[in-house]
């Protein structure tokens, strides 16, 4: 359903009188939520636990003003197929903002580094050979098989975590290369033979993807889009989306008030929250929940069915880390690198570079590290001294500039599976535990049903989980129950306690 139907079907429904609400985060999520609601005349209030908003989405600027060179530490690019999202970009007023994202392998002068050979992503067929042994001297197969094969392996370990690395490895030895073999790979390689189009031949074979393990068949769906070459970013920082949200609600956002328990009553939903230390039960009406389940988990839950209960503690979240360098200049520019991304080796996996430019004399911002998964975890498990000095020393092998005194002016990251406010990067619809094929995924339907007059929103509600195209189409079709929902007013209260033990804040538990 498109944002235009969905908004229409909300106004249609908006039959009872205008209902208080309180949204339970101040995410990408959250604000939209309570943007929709207050247009259909609803009051709503936003309670955040963390000192800022924007949840999942940060950009990070090196220096106080607003062209600093930035990096962005959570969402960074906006597929053109996600037309929720766009729908907000342009509601906000930053269409002319909007600009391409170059994504990984598609900035051609990048580098790869495997096993150790660094090469730039032009020359990899060439190298390929040398590299990847096993798969080109089988002589059962032709040399377009093999080549494809060496690019579908590469394409993976460059994105997906070791457990998938491992599972198309597994794959391939067993029967993929034969599966490979008895299909025309012709029309999948570029006019020079040596790059394939996996866009083109996933979309045309789904028997291919039907015969890769249950884990690695869902993660093809991720890193189809993540190296699709419609993708988009915002220039001047995924932030501005949020802070003009913000400004267009004239709800009250309230930071720092962490919640430790949530009741559900008959007719209302009881809140317990910590703010300046101090224990505090709020009674409202209705509650809009798009805190993450991974957080959830460590509440007091109160009047919660077995089933939802079921999908609060097994919804599965993927850590993921980010590293940026603040550098001196963007010396990658001399290499004929624009943006695009590199692949620095085992334990960093993905470097980016900025396809937008900064104020001269300003420097340059490379995301040094994006990782998920086990790689995320080892970073995120490294104090911020060691992780830095780690990605510094693995991404010089590609770039020794880094080496040079004075190139890298500051450094920031974040290890979301560590976050307090989210305790994963995101919910995916795969496994580490490979033993269990049943926990791939709690039913995103699930995630998002009510229990009496508490909903839920967010990414882990959704068919698009990890984008912000799943937290804001989950928003609107919370949005439309919200307002479709029989009216029974109860005042919203709030008392003080004295904060006790059990409701001390617990330290956040990597998912």
């Amino acid at each position: 359903m498109d944002t235009t139907t969905m908004l229409y079907l909300c106004k249609l429904a908006n039959f009872q009188p205008g209902k208080r609400i309180t949204i339970l985060g101040a995410g990408i999520a959250g604000l939209v939520a309570a943007y929709e609601l207050e247009k259909l005349g609803h009051q709503v209030d936003i309670m955040e636990g963390s000192p800022r908003i924007g949840g999942r989405v940060l950009t990070h600027r090196f220096g106080n003003e607003s062209d600093a060179p930035y990096a962005e530490l959570g969402a960074m690019r906006i597929p053109k197929s996600h037309e929720h999202t766009l729908h907000y970009v342009s509601e906000m007023g930053l269409d002319d903002k909007l600009c391409k994202f170059v994504t990984v392998f598609e900035e051609q002068n990048a580098f790869m580094n495997v096993n150790g050979k660094i090469f730039q992503i032009k020359d990899a067929p060439r190298i390929f050979r040398d590299r990847y042994q096993g798969i080109f001297t089988d002589s059962r197969y032709s040399e377009k098989t093999q080549l494809f094969a060496a690019w579908l392996k590469t394409i993976v370990d460059t994105i997906s975590p070791g457990n998938l690395r491992a599972s198309l490895e597994q794959d391939l030895k067993s029967h993929l290369m034969d599966e490979l073999e008895r299909l025309d790979l012709e029309p999948y390689f570029s006019e020079d033979g040596e790059k394939i189009d996996l866009q083109a031949f996933i979309q045309d074979n789904p028997g291919f993807r039907a015969r890769c393990s249950k884990a690695l068949d869902m993660f093809l769906s991720d890193i189809l889009v993540e190296t699709s070459h419609d993708l988009l970013q915002l220039k001047g920082g995924m932030d501005q989306l949020i802070q003009r949200l913000a400004a267009s609600i004239s709800a009250p956002i309230k930071c720092n008030q962490k919640i430790v328990a949530i009741r559900v009553l008959d007719d209302c939903v009881e809140l317990d929250y910590v703010e300046n230390g101090q224990l505090h039960t709020r009674i409202c009406d209705y509650v809009l929940c798009t805190i993450p389940f991974s957080v959830m988990r460590k509440m007091e839950l109160g009047g919660f069915d077995a089933r939802k209960l079921d999908s609060i503690h097994n919804t599965i979240y993927c850590p993921a880390t980010k590293v940026a360098f603040h550098t001196a200049q963007p010396f990658w520019e001399q290499q004929g690198i624009n943006g695009g991304a590199s692949f620095s080796g085992d334990g960093v996996r993905q470097t980016y570079y900025p396809s937008v430019k900064f104020k001269p004399n300003s420097g340059s911002t490379m995301l040094a590290s994006y990782t998920i998964g086990d790689d995320a975890t080892r970073l995120g498990m490294m104090d911020e001294s060691s992780r830095h000095g780690y990605v510094k020393n693995v991404v010089s092998q590609v770039h020794p500039e880094l080496q040079t005194p004075g190139m890298i002016k500051d450094v920031a990251s974040i290890a979301w599976g560590n976050y307090e406010w989210s305790a994963g990067g995101c919910t995916v619809h795969w496994s580490d535990d490979m033993s269990d094929e049943s926990n791939h995924t709690i039913s995103y339907l699930e995630a998002a049903r009510p229990q009496n007059k508490l909903f839920f929103a967010g990414e882990h509600c959704s068919k698009y989980p990890a984008w912000l195209q799943g937290s804001i189409e989950s928003a609107l079709e919370s949005v439309y129950d919200l307002v479709a929902h029989k009216h029974n007013h109860k005042l919203v209260t709030i008392k003080p306690n004295v904060i006790t033990p059990q409701h001390q804040p617990q330290p956040a538990i990597a998912a």
